[in-house]
């Protein structure tokens, strides 16, 4: 029986799923890189790493890998010379550094969209331009699911179509627009540098022999092109129909709803799966924010102290560092005063802001014409907080529904099976899980509703300075 293996290269770890043919979960690991997140050799040391705890669980499923896909942070870049080796550490998907170039290419190209973010593959693009000393030496740009890809397959210069979204790829043509190949021509960058996109899990090349060895896998082994974190979370997370929605409450809030047509502007971004798109965006705040101000333990400690039904009036606006991407545009704010207190008001503050920020992001897709017509599906860490998501039902007043075992390593897992299928829509049908549902409290979201207009305006207006 054929089984197939998803790798999900996350911001604090990797993590890796095997599945059967029926989609059943035979094995799954994670664990934090063995060095530097943005350094890419610890993304290829810490595969094996992966690779060996999952093959000891079980063995017999291990030798039977037909397809692996790999999904990883869009927007995180890595420039590569010619053989594919890094010419230095990764610029991650939340580096805020191209801003002058951001600015400058709102002026060449004022409808880009999402490329006008300055964290964006693109605007990276140009400030390598600008700064790489040795930029001549560039020949592939690379994010880090199709840099791994490319390295068990010595395929470079080839990635899916939603990590190459922020690199200003037509997601549905899987061509560039030709208003993009000249802005590079103009500055002195060869089109060349641009990645052929392929729809997420077609078949990119068998892995080379090296890499079977290294990693013991079967000979006719089969890399498939794989997808961003944030849609793999929601492939796992069920989302096939239009009206679901998908908050993943990791690092960073991302928050996807599933869509007839694409929508890209003002920070939202469509990825693609089948029929539907994936309308979505992204913030910058998130666990990351959390960790600035308490420990994991301490976390755990305040949380039985939290009051989800009881706003505390405060309103904190948590970055993990400056910049923000949505859904303010604030690529050099802060983020707002926070008092270093241990105390539970202050924890608690800190989740509502959280909770305030998925709000106007839903709000803000809402207006772009999005509609939610179920409960708003949660993965990632802050869901296992039940409190915290109580609150979040309350804040959002909008049914909660948590899911346990929908990372998006299983997500790359049923990319990699979804040829067998037919589809990857069939995949996520036959696949999809109930989670438990959280009811928002009438009294509680009557009490938190000003205070989810106060936060807009005020961080709107501090923001602006």
């Amino acid at each position: 029986m054929p089984t197939y293996l998803g790798v999900d290269l996350g911001t604090s770890g990797l993590r890796g799923v095997l599945i059967d043919q029926d989609l059943q979960v035979l094995a799954h690991a994670a664990l934090p890189y063995p060095g530097a997140w943005l350094d890419s050799n610890m993304w290829l040391l810490g595969l094996e790493q992966l690779a060996a705890i999952i093959r000891n669980q079980n063995p017999p499923a291990w030798r039977a890998i037909k397809a692996i896909t790999f999904d990883g942070t869009s927007g995180t870049v890595l420039p590569c010379a010619v053989d594919g080796s890094a010419l230095m550490p990764a610029l991650a998907y939340s580096d805020q550094r191209a801003e002058a170039e951001a600015q400058w290419l709102h002026q060449h190209w004022p409808t880009g969209g999402i490329v006008l973010s300055p964290a964006s593959s693109l605007n990276k693009l140009l400030w390598l331009r600008n700064h790489l000393s040795h930029f001549d030496a560039l020949r592939y740009i690379h994010h880090p699911a199709d840099w791994v890809a490319a390295q068990l397959t010595g395929h470079f210069g080839v990635s899916d179509r939603g990590n190459l979204l922020k690199l200003g790829v037509n997601a549905q043509t899987l061509d560039y627009p030709p208003e993009l190949l000249r802005i590079l021509e103009q500055v002195g960058i060869d089109p060349r540098l641009l990645p052929t996109a392929l729809r997420e899990g077609t078949a990119i090349a068998p892995v080379r022999a090296s890499w079977t060895n290294r990693l013991a896998l079967p000979a006719h082994t089969e890399v498939r092109a794989g997808c961003t974190d944030s849609v793999a979370a929601a492939m796992a997370a069920g989302l096939s129909r239009p009206g679901q929605a998908l908050s993943s409450l990791g690092s960073s809030l991302a928050c996807k709803v599933v869509h007839s047509q694409p929508i890209n502007n003002n920070g939202i971004y469509s990825h693609f799966l089948d029929e539907y798109c994936l309308v979505g965006t992204a913030s910058n705040a998130g666990g990351a924010s959390l960790l600035r101000y308490f420990s994991r333990d301490e976390m755990q400690t305040m949380t039985a102290l939290l009051c989800p039904d009881s706003p505390t009036g405060a309103l904190f606006y948590p970055l993990p560092k400056p910049g923000e991407r949505f859904p303010l545009n604030a690529p050099q704010w802060s983020g707002s005063e926070i008092p270093l207190l241990k105390t539970a008001a202050i924890f608690q503050g800190l989740l509502e802001g959280l909770s305030y920020i998925e709000a106007w992001m839903y709000s803000t897709l809402k207006q772009a014409g999005v509609r939610i017509t179920a409960p708003i599906r949660s993965v990632g860490g802050g869901s296992e907080n039940a409190k915290w998501m109580q609150m979040r039902a309350n804040i959002l007043n909008h049914p909660i529904e948590v899911l346990t075992n929908s990372d998006a390593a299983t997500g790359a897992a049923l990319l990699a099976a979804s040829s067998e299928y037919g589809s990857v829509e069939a995949t996520i049908q036959k696949y999809a899980k109930v989670g438990r549902i959280i009811m928002p409290d009438p009294d509680a979201a009557e009490k938190y509703q000003p205070y989810t207009q106060k936060f807009r305006e005020t961080f709107v207006a501090a923001s602006s300075y």
